[in-house]
């Protein structure tokens, strides 16, 4: 009997799925002609999307040309205007392919996911998906947008009627110019470049300076929504460099700066080519492997940080960095290096312990962290501190992964000579160098020990 009764729930509900069949056909009919007479992207935009967008963004939308820079402040809309041109385009091309990169999956993610959120919010477009992932999205007319971290071995394979390089700057050339340029050789498609500024000494300022290329330079006062008020306030709680990069959308740097922006981009770029990724909990499984930690404390105005890194093939690689809030108590911080400990075994953990004192380290090596070394900043220190960290750069030895932050700190570093002839560093006012010091505490722990001589040469 409890056999018959489960065939025949099973038969009803067949019967029940294959009436609604032509239900569920017609309404996904009726959501696509909910929308008529669509213009262009910007009609697509405001009718599909719900968007209504501002001047500049309507001129990038509506531009056709195949090789477009989008060198824009924060703010700007920079990220939404190319979805919408990316899903105007899938949308309306089919079979296309539409591949979206970035320095970092991380960043390739908020592109998609700016993305998906508008598909999903558009009973136009969502009842087109046929499949999705969280880095694809495919149409029924056979189109799909596919979001990629920068490593040549998951790029490499793609055809791409076009390609999105967002956060450019930190693209290195030759995946652009080796990897993605020939995605699009059979397909005559579409290249765009966008970014906030960083160095000349890359693909994209040669872009946004090359007549061929349609350039699209917008100011963050452009965007009706930033206000002079807000654009006064970060102008006085940052140094000139980094306002004019980030919301003039300048290419500048100071003169002083002690860490060129080229050599902070070949180390991203080192990352990117051995595929190190940042993780962003201690809550994970980490591979064994031999890792040095630095610990910048922090005081009233200024953030302690936590730099991991783990050192593997002669190569230092940033696998792990937190900045605490501010004010957060040593107790806490203390907390979350035993767990760190816990997590990577630490062969050496080097802390800053110029304001805080010798205390601070006895209670770290107290609580089981037996490798801890306490080290005070003096001009002599931080000149060797900084030194050493140039050295393992310019022998391309350290891996960065992408972050802007910290990769501004660095650069923000400049220095001087005392009278004899000392290095002296400090930060531009209104600028922060936490991040930094907690790195040069971790690569400067990670030295190799010197060794002995082989043979001594004593007097007779």
């Amino acid at each position: 009997m409890q056999r018959l009764r489960s065939f025949w729930r099973s038969y009803r509900l067949g019967r029940l799925e294959k009436r609604l069949e032509p239900v569920e056909k017609g309404a996904r009919e009726l959501c696509r002609q909910e929308v008529v007479e669509i213009k262009g992207p910007v009609d697509f935009a405001i009718k599909v999307l719900g968007i209504e967008p501002f001047d500049y963004q309507a001129k990038l939308l509506e531009d056709n040309n195949k090789r477009i820079v989008a060198c824009m402040g924060r703010q700007t809309g920079k990220t939404t205007t190319i979805a919408m041109k990316a899903i105007h385009f899938a949308d309306t091309n089919p079979k296309v392919t539409v591949l979206i990169t970035s320095p970092s999956l991380r960043q390739s993610m908020i592109m998609f996911d700016r993305i998906a959120f508008f598909v999903y919010s558009s009973a136009h477009l969502r009842n087109k998906i046929v499949r999705a992932t969280r880095t694809l999205i495919h149409f029924e007319n056979g189109s799909r947008i596919i979001a990629l971290p920068c490593s040549e071995n998951l790029l490499r394979g793609y055809t791409a009627h076009m390609v999105v390089c967002d956060e450019a700057s930190w693209i290195p050339e030759e995946v652009i110019t080796q990897v993605l340029f020939p995605m699009l050789t059979t397909t005559q498609g579409y290249a765009i470049f966008l970014s906030t500024p960083w160095d000349k000494n890359h693909f994209f300022y040669r872009a946004f300076i090359n007549p061929n290329y349609s350039v699209h330079k917008i100011k963050s006062e452009k965007c009706p929504l930033v206000t002079k008020e807000f654009l006064d306030e970060m102008k006085a709680n940052m140094t000139r460099e980094a306002y004019l990069m980030e919301y003039e959308a300048e290419f500048v740097e100071a003169l002083n700066s002690y860490f060129p922006q080229d050599l902070i981009r070949k180390c991203v770029e080192l990352a990117q080519k051995l595929e190190v990724e940042l993780y962003t909990s201690l809550e994970t499984t980490f591979p064994t492997g031999n890792y040095y930690a630095g610990v910048d404390f922090g005081k009233l105005a200024d953030y302690s940080v936590l730099t991991v890194l783990k050192h593997e093939a002669d190569i230092l690689k940033i696998v792990y960095m937190h900045q605490f809030p501010l004010e957060t108590p040593y107790s806490q911080v203390i907390g979350h290096l035993v767990r760190a400990n816990q997590k990577f075994s630490f062969r050496k953990m080097l802390v800053d312990q110029t304001g805080v004192g010798e205390p601070v380290t006895e209670e770290i090596f107290s609580q089981g962290i037996r490798n801890v070394e306490g080290i005070k900043f003096t001009v002599q220190t931080k000149e060797e501190l900084l030194s050493s960290l140039k050295i393992v750069m310019e022998q391309s030895r350290l891996a960065i992964p992408y972050h802007r932050q910290l990769c501004e700190q660095i650069n923000e570093q400049q220095y001087s000579y005392s009278k004899s002839g000392h290095l002296q560093f400090g930060h531009p006012e209104n600028a922060h160098d936490d991040m930094l010091w907690a790195l040069a505490l971790s690569v400067y722990g990670a030295r190799e020990p010197r060794k002995p001589p082989a043979f001594t040469f004593g007097r007779d």
